[in-house]
């Protein structure tokens, strides 16, 4: 669209003739304020506009068109009918102005202007709409690779419980390797395609313990446990996503893991001192970072060696820091190593409401206080029956994988592709589920959350529920929002999901 600005018709007319064309749609406006919303309503190619206008005259509808975010960069064409004064022309290109006409217009000038900006604004919305495909098709990748890579994950692990030859579990704990190190990448992937969205992260505030986040990490790191040095100082509690912290910390711990010296130490200290704020340090000794790569460590795609991933990781953590209203940096030298240091707010922390609380202390290696067997294995609590799961999954693979994984867990297991075989298996069936797990995505148009809302329907009471989802970040979690429900994402390792299941289980019998 091309919007032509005048307070006289007559004007308006005789530009309008001059311009017309079945090539761009002309719109006309006979003030600053006809023209704003014109502007507001369209994407416009170029706006050509009158200086002198009574109320509010070229200038003034400038300085309006530049604060605003649609308008901002709306070229703008000043026409007038006075002299060519240097200070007034430098006046209108201060204030956003791309050119000038002067009256008597001539016609073969207009067009040739109009037509520059009629065709670098199409390019522009080519591009835009190269860039929207771009996401989706990242986004939908994304989903459907996860699909089958929760076959393989499921797969491994079952067949890591039953090999016994020594040679195949070295096989199957090389593809569950390589399976994780997929699973991030997808997920890095993902998080990566949101922010430039301009979705940004899913952040979910609740009330957390970053001292068990760190020690969740710590855990997980069980095979370098002599090389941690764990410290927690004040009260480390606060309103944050812990699955985001979770993927911060448990990066840059990953990092100084990795590219430590052989031998030496891994700092992390948490500092709780402070009212308003927490601090998270991971520190490893060896040599520095090369002052190159320090000024583009937070950077997509340049923050490492590409070999060992895509170089999201920390690009990822400045985004999850950020999101939170905190701040990630670093400080690197040969005599003193590698420190990351993250600073979060607690953000109404002292109104959250926390279980119990923990005095400063230092502790050496993971945790030894019995508490990580106890909440490992939730099932001790329950009765000893065969619990039933209803899984509701479209891919047959992942469906297949899940159902024998979780049989030889103990469970029962009710399968269905879809929301109707679901409603089948519990009114034709009988089934009656003790929890239901179910894919967020069906191809049959129904999401996981409205099939377990039809199903706690039809059995006529709040089942808990497990909703995977394949979509990671790009999924706001208000979408996936039930009672008595968690989500997870794909791919899901199967500690995770068995110990996931007896918890809502244990739950719902109290």
């Amino acid at each position: 669209m091309v919007l032509l600005v005048d307070d006289c018709a007559d004007n308006l007319l005789a530009l309008e003739a001059m311009l017309r064309c079945d090539d761009f749609v002309i719109a006309t406006a006979l003030s600053g304020r006809a023209a704003l919303d014109i502007l507001l309503a369209h994407n416009v190619a170029v706006a050509i506009i009158d200086v002198q206008m009574p109320e509010m005259d070229g200038f003034e509808l400038a300085k309006l068109m530049r604060g605003v975010e649609k308008t901002r960069d709306v070229p703008i064409v000043f026409v007038t009918a006075g002299t060519r004064e240097t200070s007034r022309m430098f006046k209108g290109y201060e204030i956003g102005a791309v050119d000038y006409l002067w009256k008597p217009i001539d016609e073969q000038i207009l067009r040739s202007k109009v037509d520059v900006f009629v065709r670098l604004e199409r390019q522009r919305q080519l591009l835009l709409q190269a860039e929207r495909m771009r996401e989706i098709f990242v986004a939908i990748l994304g989903h459907d690779l996860r699909n089958p890579l929760q076959g393989i994950v499921t797969a491994t692990e079952r067949g890591l419980r039953l090999a016994k030859d020594e040679e195949a579990r070295r096989t199957l704990e090389t593809i569950r390797r390589s399976g994780d190190r997929m699973a991030r990448m997808i997920a890095q992937i993902l998080d990566v395609t949101r922010i430039r969205a301009d979705a940004g992260l899913a952040i979910r505030r609740a009330p957390a313990e970053l001292r068990r986040v760190v020690e969740q990490i710590v855990d997980e790191f069980s095979a370098h446990e002599s090389l941690f040095r764990v410290e927690y100082v004040g009260d480390t509690r606060g309103s944050w996503d812990a699955d985001r912290l979770l993927q911060l910390v448990s990066n840059l711990v990953g990092n100084a893991v990795e590219h430590g010296p052989a031998g030496g130490y891994v700092h992390i200290r948490v500092d709780g001192r402070a009212p308003s704020w927490v601090k998270v340090e991971v520190r490893n000794g060896g040599c520095g970072l090369p002052r190159s790569l320090r000024e583009v460590l937070f950077e997509p795609f340049r923050s490492g060696d590409r070999t060992r991933g895509l170089g999201l990781g920390l690009f990822i953590c400045k985004q999850i820091a950020d999101a939170h209203g905190g701040v990630i940096d670093v400080e690197s030298s040969d005599e003193s190593g590698t420190c990351f240091r993250i600073s979060l707010p607690r953000h109404g922390a002292a109104e959250a409401p926390f279980a119990d609380s923990f005095s400063a202390q230092t502790v050496l290696g993971p945790r030894r206080d019995g508490a990580r067997s106890a909440a490992g294995n939730p099932c001790a609590t329950l009765a000893e029956t065969r619990r039933v799961i209803l899984l509701v999954d479209d891919d047959a693979g992942v469906r297949e994988s899940l159902e024998l994984a979780l049989v030889l867990e103990g469970f029962t297991v009710a399968t269905a592709a879809d929301g109707e075989e679901a409603a089948a298996r519990v009114v034709d069936e009988r089934v009656l589920p003790d929890i239901i797990v179910s894919d967020y995505y069906l191809r049959k148009g129904a999401t996981g959350s409205q099939i377990v809302m039809r199903l706690r329907e039809m059995l006529n009471r709040d089942v808990p529920a497990i909703i995977l989802t394949g979509g990671g970040s790009l999924l706001p979690a208000s979408r996936t929002a039930l009672q008595n429900s968690v989500r997870l994402s794909k791919p899901t390792e199967l500690e995770q999901l068995t110990k996931t299941i007896h918890e809502l289980i244990a739950r719902s019998t109290k």
